[in-house]
């Protein structure tokens, strides 16, 4: 055989491979295990949200907002000062389509994408941290789909929507680059 037939793609298939495949692709997946841990629970606007603990690395007193030449009326509102650190802040009203008064942030939630990537965002206020539900449910929503990772009922806060922490920075850096 010459070098080329044996390439990957120019060899012949082993015998059972494509009746493995059929059986491994018509099984079910195994569904994901359910987070467990803590969540913040906040105010944006008319929405009560939630993001993991994990990601929801400080929350502090309204910061104040350096805006950025040419980028007004864009997801990023500028840079904020935290810490002695400089974090592009960015408006999840925007990101998310909420209805708010930009000025009237009471809290500025920090996020951590990474250990090296945090952001800032102006949030309405902070209703608290919860355990973990162990169950979700369909609340109405005006939220596309794909910014949940589910909705339940608190007690004290009423119908809470967990946002999908890995889809929000993904949309986050494609909403700033």
């Amino acid at each position: 055989m010459s070098g080329e037939d044996r390439s990957l793609f120019n060899r012949p298939m082993p015998a059972g491979y494509r009746e493995e495949l059929s059986v491994w692709m018509a099984t079910e997946p195994p569904r994901p295990a359910r987070q467990k841990g803590s969540i913040l629970l906040f105010q944006l606007g008319p929405m009560r949200l939630a993001l993991p603990v994990n990601v929801a690395f400080a929350v502090s007193p309204v910061l104040h907002i350096a805006r950025i030449p040419h980028r007004s009326g864009t997801v990023l509102q500028g840079l904020v000062a935290f810490r002695g650190e400089l974090l592009p802040c960015c408006s999840l009203a925007r990101l998310l389509d909420v209805s708010r008064n930009e000025t009237s942030a009471a809290r500025t939630l920090i996020l951590e994408e990474s250990p090296s990537r945090l952001w800032a965002v102006p949030i309405d206020g902070v209703l608290g941290i919860r355990a973990m539900p162990d169950d979700f449910r369909d609340l109405q929503i005006s939220l596309a789909p794909h910014w949940l990772a589910g909705s339940f009922e608190d007690t004290r806060a009423g119908g809470v929507h967990l946002l999908d922490s890995g889809n929000l920075f993904r949309q986050i850096n494609l909403a700033t680059a």
